[in-house]
């Protein structure tokens, strides 16, 4: 093959490469959120106790402002330990009961029967040794 040529086939295979990279650099973005996803705003999380890999909050309305279930995910070794958990924000906090922590690192907190917590900014997280 001559010099040019070489050039030539270098320089197509260095544009498709470049082309073929940015064509999956915006792979799987939207520019819209499905209805199970928090969009704007913050909620300012202390965990104390143990280390929290997720928390997830459940809702009693539509609109998702009225809180009434948190559920824990904590990394392994908290198996057994205690959770207290308190939500900031809204007018009228609730109270939540949690379950201990279970094998899969889960623990479930309800707020009590017939109440929620609304306009929550923030969670407060405790995990004790089980009494």
């Amino acid at each position: 093959m001559r010099t040019s040529a070489k050039i030539v086939t270098a320089l197509s295979v260095t544009g498709l490469a470049l082309a073929a990279g940015s064509a999956f650099t915006g792979a799987g973005l939207v520019n819209a959120a499905g209805p199970s996803q928090f969009v704007g705003g913050t909620v300012n999380q202390t965990v104390t106790g143990a280390t929290l890999t997720n928390l997830q909050y459940g809702f009693t309305d539509g609109t998702k402002t009225a809180v009434n279930k948190v559920t824990l995910t904590f990394a392994p070794g908290a198996e057994g330990k205690t959770v207290n958990v308190s939500l900031a924000g809204g007018a009228t906090p609730a109270a939540f009961s949690c379950t201990a922590i279970d094998i899969d690192g889960l623990s479930i907190c309800d707020a009590a029967t017939g109440t929620s917590q609304s306009d929550v900014d923030g969670a407060s997280v405790t995990v004790a040794d089980a009494v």
